[in-house]
């Protein structure tokens, strides 16, 4: 697959040769060059996240916490198209970067608490439970849930399965913070003894920050173990862990 793009964006990207990124989950194709890259998403598919909304939260990002700046986004009859610069490094999922797991989980909470402690007040974006429950429902009414893709302990379950366990245990107190969304090894870039910056943005805003938290912690034991995303915890401070939100988080994820 190539790619091909829209006339505006070529105007304001130099020519160059695009290589596509097969590591991450957004959904989107992602291609890269050595200074930019390039996310396309078809339009009409989920609306958990389109591009223009990532466009968005990358723009209200910047200057605050390290990210991609945004080049150009267009969109035609068929698709999204969203361009920014390319941040130097690897992601923390990458294998030279697991040759070093203390020092992955330890940016990984240093990035997550100075990401959690940006002011509530300044975000304009929610993504709170009564948002994400009603996206998730409009996830499974439109059979848009890759039930094979289910973590270990719900091989097996339907979505619908899955919806009632999420109204029936649902968080009665949301710890509210400024959160990425998808904070998962592959979307945090590693340079050198740095965090670099987030990517893959398009799910962030205002929520519990167990929604962030369950998800590294389930990517820390699954790039490198449990031991790993035990002291993560402990980095980001346990005063702020509830292990049923840990697992609460995990169960509504499966759902996106």
């Amino acid at each position: 697959m190539t790619l091909t793009l829209p006339e505006s964006l070529r105007r304001v990207l130099p020519a160059a040769r695009w290589e596509s990124v097969t590591h991450g989950e957004s959904g989107a194709g992602v291609w890269r060059s050595q200074r930019f890259v390039v996310k396309v998403q078809e339009r009409g598919g989920s609306p958990v996240s389109t591009l223009l909304q990532e466009r968005e939260r990358l723009r209200w990002f910047r200057g605050r916490v390290p990210v991609p700046a945004v080049v150009g986004y267009e969109v035609t009859d068929t698709h999204e198209y969203l361009a920014m610069t390319r941040l130097p490094g690897i992601p923390m999922s990458d294998p030279d970067a697991l040759l070093h797991p203390g020092r992955v989980t330890d940016l990984l909470a240093r990035a997550l608490r100075e990401l959690h402690a940006l002011p509530v007040r300044e975000c304009p974006f929610n993504m709170t439970l009564p948002v994400t429950l009603r996206l998730a429902r409009e996830q499974v009414e439109a059979g848009r849930v890759d039930e094979a893709d289910f973590d270990d302990e719900r091989q097996g379950w339907s979505a619908a399965q899955v919806w009632k366990e999420l109204v029936r245990t649902r968080p009665t107190q949301e710890d509210v913070v400024v959160t990425h969304g998808d904070p998962c090894l592959p979307n945090l870039i590693l340079n050198g003894a740095y965090v670099e910056g987030f990517i893959d943005v398009g799910r962030a805003g205002l929520a519990d920050r167990h929604a962030d938290l369950a998800l590294t912690y389930r990517s820390l034991i699954r790039n490198i173990d449990q031991e790993h995303a035990e002291r993560f915890l402990d980095l980001y401070g346990r005063e702020f862990v509830d292990g049923g939100k840990l697992a609460y988080y995990r169960l509504l994820d499966e759902l996106f």
